[in-house]
């Protein structure tokens, strides 16, 4: 099959004259090419499933038919090259192997990058950068056709036989063809967001009006409480739309799992859970490189070589579970492996070795463990292309604690590690407590609070005449005054005339001292730009119903004020 030679004046001319054709085209072909890879690799598991590798053919038609349509010959060529061994397979007479499935996977990672470059191309007139690697494909694609096997070439060598097994645990049904959808700008989705956020205040605000709030009128009342209807209604059918599956982001771990084992030559069965949970856009977006680097290391550090598997008395097969499910208000989204468990001495000695703790410092095998997140900390003895350079799990420290989340691990020794992300279902809203401090206003997430009480002097313990904790029940809970924390004039300072709200992170409490509850509301969160960046507790800001501007308290980050250990004083 001769290649078409690829230039500025043979294609690109219909796109380069109507941009929000060639927007739709690269779209559609994204999505395509996405759920390619993800059939491919069930198929993988499946070679025999007819029904699967149709699944991968008519994607590969529909691209091809859109790009020849519209003149883009380079890629309508690959689509067309990698469709007939599609074609092939799908009359039995061709069987789909290791290399057919590279090839394929090789085909769609290279149309995705030649469909990104596009609107550079149409905008610039340049040929595609992209030519070479296409026809070397190309050329394997018809070598395979052939019956030979050079396509072998274009994937980088394995020594050791091995395979990641991708299965779906709650696998969906497919998605009717019936069903419609429309594709808007995610720019004025936001701004639609934002601006039926601005009318939530808007509509809170006039609710809490002193003049609307004297009213006697009965008629005007129950139109108040039409709007109030009509605005909560309008915000949740909104932040609906910004919900999105966290499919997406499983479908490109299961392609990562299966190129890294095959590099590393270990057996993996990827198991994934709740690829139907919804949550915010932009949270789907910024967890992608944390999840990745998290399961790079599972895969490198957790989980072990064959041969040490089969000492250990395990299968050769390792099992890797990608979970996610809603809990409380937040999506909880885990990465657990059977591998061998983090190695607590060994973090610990490596911890001091670098400097991160003093020699002979105590800490609870919890503490050394969140030691892996500290900048530059790496147990590996060498550096492998998978991992091992001490970069990736700080990274993922902060960029979970950017999305106001927080990350647990819970390790057995010999058996394997779970890595629990918690994480908001939005960054746009939070229902939560409004509590009063002085003339300040704060809001604390619903979802954080256990109780709260107004306690009696017996139940405070002191230091030094200082109240330190709170007993609640057989429980005593450390004391954190919102008033001091911040400096705030006029805030109550005895605790048995203020009120205590018992506040909840990672099966850690603290009792927070403020004067008195408001009310519960739900307040559009606001960013505090960089200025207040680096303010431990403090999550963002709201104008609540009077107008006034309340901060969100972070739980995590106030239950972090007050550890004790090295390790959460360092985070």
């Amino acid at each position: 099959m001769e290649p078409i030679p690829l230039g500025p004046d043979n294609e690109l001319a219909t796109l380069a004259a109507d941009p929000e054709m060639m927007q739709m085209f690269v779209t559609e072909a994204l999505d395509h090419l996405g759920t390619i890879e993800s059939v491919v690799l069930q198929l993988e598991g499946e070679p025999a499933d007819v029904k699967l590798l149709n699944d991968v053919f008519r994607p590969f038609h529909t691209i091809k038919g859109n790009a020849g349509a519209l003149g883009v010959t380079s890629v309508q060529e690959l689509a067309h090259c990698v469709e007939s061994l599609l074609d092939l397979a799908r009359a039995g007479k061709h069987a789909m192997g290791p290399d057919e499935f590279d090839i394929v996977l090789r085909a769609v990672d290279l149309l995705t990058v030649m469909m990104q470059e596009l609107p550079e191309r149409a905008a610039t007139g340049a040929p595609s950068a992209e030519t070479v690697r296409r026809d070397a494909l190309m050329e394997a694609v018809d070598t395979l056709i052939a019956g030979g096997s050079s396509a072998v070439a274009l994937v980088e060598p394995v020594e050791t036989v091995a395979g990641a097994t991708v299965v779906a645990a709650d696998a969906p049904a497919r998605r009717s063809e019936a069903q419609s959808t429309v594709k808007v700008d995610t720019g004025k989705l936001d701004n639609l967001i934002d601006m039926v956020g601005e009318l939530v205040i808007a509509q809170s605000i006039l609710a809490e009006d002193p003049a609307l709030a004297r009213s006697t009128d009965e008629r005007l009342g129950r139109r108040l409480a039409q709007l109030k209807r009509i605005t909560s209604e309008l915000q949740r059918n909104a932040m609906s739309m910004r919900m999105v599956p966290v499919r997406q982001v499983f479908q490109k771990m299961a392609r990562l799992v299966r190129d890294l084992s095959k590099k590393s030559g270990k057996n993996i069965e990827l198991v994934l859970q709740g690829e139907d949970t919804e949550l915010d856009r932009k949270v789907v977006e910024d967890i992608n490189d944390p999840l990745m680097h998290m399961v790079r290391n599972s895969l490198d550090h957790g989980i072990e070589s064959p041969a040490r598997r089969a000492a250990a008395g395990k299968t050769a097969q390792a099992t890797l579970r990608l979970s996610a499910s809603h809990e409380a208000g937040s999506i909880v989204i885990e990465i657990a492996d059977d591998g061998a468990g983090l190695d607590t001495d060994r973090i610990y000695a490596k911890a001091v070795a670098q400097g991160l703790v003093a020699d002979g410092a105590q800490l609870t095998p919890a503490d050394i463990h969140l030691l892996i997140f500290q900048p530059g900390f790496s147990t590996a003895e060498k550096v492998t292309e998978i991992s091992g350079r001490g970069v990736g799990m700080d990274v993922v420290r902060r960029n979970i604690d950017a999305l106001r989340g927080r990350i647990d691990i819970h390790t057995t020794r010999g058996q394997g590690t779970t890595f629990s992300i918690r994480l908001p279902l939005t960054l746009a809203i939070v229902d939560g407590i409004i509590v009063a401090v002085g003339q300040e206003r704060f809001v604390i997430p619903t979802f954080a609070v256990r109780e709260s009480l107004r306690p009696k002097a017996e139940q405070i313990h002191s230091v030094y005449g200082n109240p330190c904790m709170v007993q609640v029940r057989d429980r005593l809970i450390p004391i954190l005054h919102l008033g001091e924390l911040f400096g705030i004039a006029g805030a109550r300072r005895q605790v048995t005339e203020s009120t205590v709200v018992v506040i909840e992170d990672n099966d850690r409490a603290i009792a927070l001292v403020v004067d008195e509850l408001v009310g519960k509301q739900e307040v559009v969160i606001k960013s505090l730009g960089s200025t207040f960046e680096g303010v431990r507790g403090v999550a963002g800001g709201a104008i609540l119903g009077d107008g006034r501007v309340g901060l969100i308290l972070d739980a995590g980050g106030l239950v972090g004020l007050m550890g004790k250990s090295a390790a959460h004083q360092a985070a």
